[in-house]
């Protein structure tokens, strides 16, 4: 080979040899292809989201059904009185409880100026107790009904004393102002009262014959018809309790 001959031989491999270089060797017809970050195959994709769908509605249920557990228990607890300290409050018109006709005596500080009142002092009246409080739906219902009665008797020898239980002074004065409550009322915030008579519901209505005897309670929203039948059968019998 002459020497002219070999540099056209060496050019020719130099220039062969940077392709070769470029070239990769195809992947087995078998072998898995690596994706790039932030991007998953389709069949991959589809896969997910298939097992993450239902999972995020199993949640989204238990969620809602936790919620609605947490309004149920919260419903019961206010139903029972456990979240007022003992007193439910009776959305009914009044009934008739069944109580021991017995004597009973309590006393507590008025409302209006903190002067000590006790029930004694309306011995030989009858008299008509009303437990209520400010927050109370059914016993604002049954006030304006109350204020009649109480209006209409006053010259009968019937007294009339509200009870304000689990309640503060500022809501419950604003209570008696706007109903114009003409009798007076107890301030008994921690239901002191509710040991000497049996109350557990707002409102409740007791009806003492004039020696103190309890002659009737009720429970629930009272109306003038029902109270009036009550006191009218009292004074026939010279306001003295008689089965």
């Amino acid at each position: 080979m002459s020497e002219s001959e070999r540099p056209a031989t060496n050019a020719t491999n130099a220039t062969q040899e940077p392709q070769e270089s470029q070239e990769r060797p195809a992947a087995p017809s078998g072998a898995r292809t690596r994706s790039s970050p932030g991007h998953l195959p389709g069949r991959l994709s589809s896969r997910l989201s298939a097992r993450l769908v239902p999972r995020l509605v199993l949640v989204a249920v238990l969620v809602i059904a936790l919620a609605a557990g947490v309004h149920a228990v919260a419903d019961r607890v206010h139903a029972s009185g456990q979240g007022g300290g003992g007193f439910a409050v009776a959305d009914q018109q009044a009934v008739d409880g069944d109580v021991p006709h017995r004597r009973v005596s309590f006393q507590g500080q008025l409302l209006a100026d903190g002067r000590a009142w006790s029930s004694a002092s309306a011995r030989g009246h009858v008299l008509v107790v009303n437990f209520w409080a400010s927050w109370c739906g059914p016993c604002r219902a049954e006030q304006p009904g109350l204020v009649r009665v109480a209006l209409a008797y006053r010259g009968r020898g019937v007294q009339f004393i509200g009870v304000n239980v689990q309640d503060t002074r500022t809501p419950a004065l604003a209570y008696v102002r706007e109903f114009r409550v003409p009798y007076p009322s107890l301030f008994d915030p921690s239901a002191q009262t509710a040991t000497r008579l049996p109350a557990v519901a707002l409102p409740t209505t007791f009806i003492l014959d004039r020696d103190g005897v309890i002659a009737f309670q009720l429970t629930g929203k009272t109306t003038p018809q029902i109270l009036a039948t009550r006191l009218d059968a009292l004074l026939a019998h010279a306001g003295r309790w008689s089965r």
